[in-house]
């Protein structure tokens, strides 16, 4: 074991080490071109002038041809060094940078990217700081300005940005330029995909965020809901922030009708908020809403009616400027919000009532004998908050009985109201002495949604007839043996 601990502290020494001796090589290859790229630049301004002195001697006949031929070939050559050691240094690719993607929205709840690129050259610098100039051998106007450079933003491999690509005509040396895209989806970080010269670059980048008409933005997808009455609705809500200083915001809801109790939740913890804090690094989250409908509606909440109302996002004066704002007047608008300049989400809730239909009945358990029938009443009672429709009562009966239900329909019952039905159970002429349980059952509709009813199970002991004649003789029989008994007594005691 220790053998293997060994073995591998020398593998992490070694490639530490390396590691720094390529980068030192690197480094000294960068630093190596540059003196070469210098010494290439003092020796073809050295042979330039042998070869100009020399150009003047065979003008004047003070030189040989080959003398001349000497020096220019020389010349020449030094030329061709300085061009290769230039070539060498510069590198044959142009480079652009993304100097910053900053994320913002505008007054409607558009999410933009705005893409700074920027095109800078170290060696053009270097160049310059060595005051090496080499326009007549080898002109670096290309490099100076760079054309038909294309950008486009994808997340995932797929294109998120309106338009999918913009062009920019051309980009000069040491400027940077602004491309605007607005966001087909709402995403934290993306690809900038950059293509010019020939060639495409991607570089991932986290979006800043920048400066917005709010600190906080609040969106809902389910911004519009329908919920029953004693009932709760649920929205989920996507914060993001985006500029300000305040880390800690107070979460509120205004416009919404005392009677429905809220609360903000976080979805994975459960845990029930007042305010939120953005901690170093984090500029979204997902928050819950919550709201708690009464049992009954009354002027404020209106079955059907919608009510539309506002969560906010606050900082502690916005906080203040609302509580001011909610003593003067009843109702906030969107144009209060915007003058606060607050993180808002306008909702909307839409209470339904409740369909619930109630069988009421004063006895539920009968005992009658062969050849009867049962008679009973029960009471339907409409105890939602809705009108029932087509209520229909009937039976679910033992084998061979039947049963008649009066009336078998309820066109319609309004709230709190009841209607009184007959039942009657109608046995079989044969039905066998015992317990029979028959079910009553009914349907009906509330705003075309079926409205689910307890069932009613009535309990029938069904027992023999009576037998008055056999019941008589037996009687007449018992009494004729007790007076013959009382008699016979008599008679034995007088004797």
């Amino acid at each position: 074991m220790k053998k293997l601990v060994t073995v591998i502290i020398a593998f992490i020494l070694l490639f530490w080490a390396l590691n720094n001796i390529i980068d030192a090589q690197e480094g000294q290859s960068q630093t190596m071109k540059l003196l070469t790229l210098k010494k290439a630049q003092l020796q073809h301004e050295k042979t330039k002038g042998d070869f100009e002195r020399s150009l003047k001697l065979k003008e004047q006949g003070l030189t040989s041809e080959e003398d001349f031929a000497r020096v220019q070939t020389a010349h020449l050559q030094a030329q061709v060094d300085y061009q290769q050691a230039l070539i060498n240094f510069m590198g044959s690719e142009a480079r652009i940078s993304v100097a910053s993607a900053v994320k913002f929205q505008d007054a409607a709840g558009k999410k933009f990217v705005r893409v700074t690129l920027r095109y800078s050259s170290k060696e053009l610098k270097e160049l310059t700081k060595l005051k090496i100039s080499a326009e007549d051998l080898f002109p670096l106007d290309f490099m100076k300005e760079i054309k038909d450079v294309s950008v486009s933003l994808k997340s995932e491999g797929k294109i998120v940005s309106d338009p999918y690509e913009k062009t920019m005509a051309s980009l000069p040396l040491e400027t940077q330029q602004d491309v605007t895209f607005q966001l087909l989806k709402d995403v934290e970080n993306l690809d900038v995909n950059v293509f010019y010269s020939g060639k495409n670059e991607a570089t991932s980048v986290y979006l800043q965020k920048g400066v917005s008409a709010n600190i906080v933005t609040m969106n809902s997808a389910q911004f519009s809901q329908e919920a029953d009455l004693e009932s709760q609705a649920t929205y989920d809500l996507s914060l993001e922030k985006f500029s300000g200083e305040a880390n800690v915001f107070k979460l509120e809801v205004v416009n919404l009708p005392h009677q429905i109790n809220y609360e903000f939740s976080d979805p994975q913890t459960q845990a029930r908020l007042s305010q939120i804090k953005f901690t170093e690094g984090v500029t979204s989250m997902k928050l819950s809403l919550k709201l708690y409908l009464p049992k009954n509606a009354d002027a404020q909440v209106v079955i059907d009616k919608p009510i539309e109302f506002l969560a906010l996002t606050l900082d502690v004066d916005q906080s203040t400027k609302l509580q001011d704002l909610m003593a003067k007047k009843p109702r906030i608008d969107t144009k209060d919000i915007d003058t606060m300049k607050a993180g808002s989400v306008r909702l909307e809730l839409v209470p339904r009532g409740v369909g619930k239909i109630e069988v009421q009945a004063v006895n539920l358990y009968h005992e009658i004998k062969v050849g009867e029938n049962v008679n009973m009443e029960v009471r339907v009672k409409n105890a939602g908050t809705r009108k029932l429709n087509n209520i229909r009562v009937y039976s679910d009966l033992p084998l061979n009985w039947r049963s008649e239900i009066q009336p078998e329909l309820i066109a319609s019952l309004e709230q709190n109201k009841e209607v009184v039905v007959t039942i009657k159970f109608l046995p079989p002429a044969d039905v066998s002495v015992g317990d029979y349980e028959p079910k009553i059952k009914t349907e009906c509709s509330a705003d075309n949604r079926n409205v689910e009813s307890e069932d009613k199970i009535v309990r029938i002991h069904v027992a023999s007839k009576t037998n008055i004649l056999g019941i008589s003789l037996v009687v007449l029989l018992l009494v004729g043996l007790l007076v013959g008994i009382v008699v016979f007594g008599i008679k034995l005691t007088r004797r």
